[in-house]
């Protein structure tokens, strides 16, 4: 009885976002008998292809592989020629873990614990971080905040310590603060952990800003964190534990009674009149 000369390939992969879930990753493909293990790796490979990002490929509960598009498959294992099947590949996501780090991790024995392998690689992963901002710094014209805010951030004793097209870093006090755009968001960072608010559009996030280190000056000299002044009430926000939220053109996400009090004086205004609010 002759065999068939092909067979199936039962392949998935782990979601890498809120949202990517919701439609099955799930599928049969089907190759020639005796195709390489690495062939089929790669023809299998997640249709989500963006550099940087690794893949580990799980064959028949075996860590195989380190899949990326920077490398293409990079075997685990020995190569074979797969004669029976099905055969099971799951692709599990190991984010942006640098591929070729990764593979050398697990070449050398390390087991394939996600958690503890991101944890490792964090301290490498700032410092490219970094060192691309500085790049960018460097090489690109573009600055993330407008030269009004810089300059009134300046103006309430902000220290710039890094300006790219991307991210601003600045101390002001004690504190450390980061602010980068995030898709179509202005996240700020103080400290550290997450981001204390995430804004749109851009401009209001400026304003907001400023408003939080002037809201800071005042509470250094002793007076009342916000001034009186007139509060725009087409920004409305809602409270649920300890987040502050609107909706609408105007997006606010922010963690602190202060900050949702600073946004609702940002609404409507622009640095300089700002500024004007928070002059001490």
């Amino acid at each position: 009885m002759l065999r068939p000369r092909s067979l199936d390939l039962h392949v998935d992969r782990d979601s890498v976002a809120m949202g990517d879930d919701a439609i099955p990753h799930a599928g049969v493909l089907t190759v020639t008998r005796g195709t390489l293990l690495s062939a089929a790796i790669e023809q299998a490979a997640p249709e989500i292809r963006s550099p940087g990002w690794s893949w580990v490929a799980v064959v028949d509960g075996e860590t195989a592989a380190v899949w990326s598009v920077d490398h293409g498959v990079q075997l685990l294992v020995a190569d074979r020629r797969l004669r029976r099947g099905p055969v099971r590949v799951f692709y599990r996501y190991f984010a942006q873990i640098d591929p070729a780090w990764l593979f050398d991790r697990l070449s050398g024995g390390e087991r394939p614990d996600r958690r503890a392998l991101e944890e490792q690689y964090a301290p490498i992963a700032r410092e490219k971080y970094r060192a691309e901002l500085r790049r960018r710094e460097r090489e690109l014209d573009g600055r993330l905040l407008s030269t009004a805010c810089v300059d009134a951030l300046r103006r309430f004793g902000a220290d710039i310590t890094l300006h790219a097209d991307v991210a601003c870093e600045f101390t002001h006090g004690d504190d450390d603060w980061v602010v980068r755009r995030a898709d179509t968001m202005f996240q700020v960072f103080r400290g550290r952990g997450g981001p204390i608010a995430s804004l749109r559009p851009h401009a209001f996030g400026e304003v907001w800003l400023v408003g939080m280190l002037g809201a800071a000056v005042r509470a250094a000299e002793g007076w009342e964190a916000l001034p009186d002044a007139h509060v725009s009430p087409d920004l409305e926000l809602t409270r649920s534990g300890g987040r502050w939220t609107s909706s609408g053109a105007t997006v606010v996400q922010v963690h602190s009674e202060l900050a949702a009090r600073v946004a609702q004086l940002a609404h409507g205004r622009s640095v300089s009149q700002m500024l004007e609010v928070f002059e001490v």
